[in-house]
Parts: C-alpha cells; sequence; structure tokens
C-alpha cells in the first residue's frame, strides 16, 4: 500500500512539473504579433496602471496653466479697469473744461468789454449770513480793483466791490440789506428802486400806483446811481399789488443771477469818476 502511495506521489509531482513546463512555454511562445502572452498580459495591466500614475501629473499641469491663464486675465481686468477709470478722469476733466469754456463766453459776452476793461475773478469765500451776503474774488489792488467797481454776469448784475484788498476783494451782493440798484421797467420804462426788504426778499420801491408793471416783467439798470451801466438785468416781476389811495404799488421781484451757482464774474475796471454813464 506504501509503495502504491509512493508511485502515485511520484507521478503526481512528474505531472505538474510537465504542466508548469508547458505553461511557461506556452506564455514564452511568440504570438503572430511578436509578443508572448504574458507579455500581452503584462502591458493590459501596465497600461491602466501608468495612466493612473500619470493622472495626477496631468491634473497638475491643467491646474497650472488654468492659474497662470485666470491671473493673465485677472492682470489684464485690472489694467482695462485703470484704462477705463483713466479715460473717465479724462471725460470728467473735458466736460468740466467746456462747462467753464461756455461760463466764460458767457460772461464775455455780458461784460461789456467793449466799453471799458473787465477782469475775469474768480470765487474764492462766500459769506451769506443774516448780517450780509457778500463773495471773496482773487483780484485786489494789485490787479486794479477799487471800491464801488461793478461786478457782473452773464445773466446779471451781481453787485460792487465793497473792500479791495491787496490780492483779494469782498463783492457787496445786490441781495444785501445795504444794497439797491436802480432799475426800469424794460417793457415800458417804467422807474423804481431793486433793493431786499426786511424780511429778505426782492422788492422794487417808489414804483408809483399807476406804473403799469405786471408779474413777468423785466428789470433793468437804470444807468443811475454812478456804479452799474444801464441796461444790465437786474431782477424779474414776481408779484404786484396796491395801488388805489396807496402813494406806491407794492411789487415782488427776485434777482436774475443765481447766486448759489456762481463761480466766476467780471470786474469792470471803471473808477466811478471815470464811468461814462454816471
Amino acid at each position: 500500500m506504501l509503495q502504491i502511495l509512493s508511485e502515485r506521489r511520484t507521478a503526481t509531482l512528474l505531472t505538474a512539473l510537465f504542466l508548469v513546463c508547458f505553461t511557461l512555454m506556452s506564455l514564452s511562445t511568440r504570438r503572430s504579433g511578436g509578443t508572448t502572452l504574458f507579455e500581452e498580459v503584462a502591458l493590459s495591466i501596465s497600461g491602466p496602471l501608468m495612466e493612473t500614475a500619470a493622472a495626477p501629473k496631468r491634473w497638475t499641469v491643467s491646474l497650472w496653466s488654468s492659474y497662470i491663464s485666470l491671473r493673465g486675465l485677472r492682470e489684464e481686468n485690472l489694467r482695462l479697469q485703470e484704462e477705463l477709470s483713466s479715460l473717465n478722469g479724462v471725460e470728467v476733466r473735458a466736460r468740466e473744461l467746456r462747462s467753464k469754456i461756455e461760463r466764460l463766453e458767457g460772461l464775455l459776452g455780458g461784460g461789456r468789454a467793449g466799453e471799458i476793461p473787465v477782469r475775469l475773478a474768480q470765487i474764492v469765500g462766500r459769506n451769506q449770513s443774516p448780517y450780509g451776503r457778500t463773495l471773496i474774488v482773487d483780484l485786489g489792488r494789485a490787479d486794479g480793483v477799487r471800491r464801488n467797481m461793478a461786478v457782473l454776469h452773464d445773466k446779471g448784475i451781481v453787485g460792487r466791490i465793497f473792500r479791495a484788498g491787496q490780492t483779494v476783494s469782498q463783492v457787496l451782493l445786490i441781495t444785501d440789506s445795504r444794497s439797491s440798484v436802480d432799475v426800469i421797467i424794460q417793457r415800458n420804462r417804467e422807474q423804481g428802486v431793486f433793493s431786499i426788504s426786511p424780511g429778505g426778499e426782492g422788492e422794487v420801491r417808489y414804483m408809483p400806483t399807476d406804473a403799469a408793471v405786471k408779474v413777468g416783467d423785466l428789470l433793468v439798470s437804470s444807468g443811475q446811481g454812478g456804479i452799474f451801466p444801464k441796461g444790465l438785468l437786474v431782477a424779474r416781476v414776481l408779484e404786484v399789488s396796491g395801488g388805489g389811495e396807496r402813494l406806491f404799488r407794492k411789487v415782488r421781484a427776485t434777482p436774475a443771477v443765481d447766486f448759489n451757482k456762481l463761480e466766476e464774474v467780471l470786474i469792470m475796471l471803471a473808477a466811478p469818476k471815470e464811468i461814462p454813464w454816471k
């Protein structure tokens, strides 16, 4: 019995050894494509492994390329924003320059420059307290400015030089309670005096009860008083009342100039003794 098992074990080992050798020979046999079955199996396994191993590198390269592209786009966006901001600044300055040119053209058109010299002055200060309404301009005695010189705007009369310093001057506005302007109604030449009432409203005093004045009439300077030339716009009539037995009509008016929007004014460089309309 032991001999039979020993003989079968030997046969089994020989059979297994034969199968191993056959398998190795089969794997080592070249296929028609020039590769062995073993090589094909190895290639089939190594392909996905190499693909998996290369994926992180590809992802890293892709992410880096995306980062570089986004950084370039961000820098380009910042550059374009700076250019747009610069262009907007240029446009704002251009609009401001056009506005200033239009204002200056209007001022020079209304400044009667052909009759007497005028100087353009910039407003550098304001005082609109209950005790007075004045402006500070950047011209003074060094520029030929003297007390009581007329100050104008293209919309009408602004006021007169109240005090003249060496390099700056104070302008007393026609809306100050200390000011008054002799006026006439442009439509029919009726005369009166424009001033500010104690209540702070513009009014035309000394207008006769029979004066044909109505709402909307324009009041221009009469040339009397020795400060303002004749024919410059002063105010517009807002309300008319009175009459009958009263000596003068009550006429309420508003100045033609918007003093809150003034930036530049014209000073007429003619001293009171030199003015041609006195």
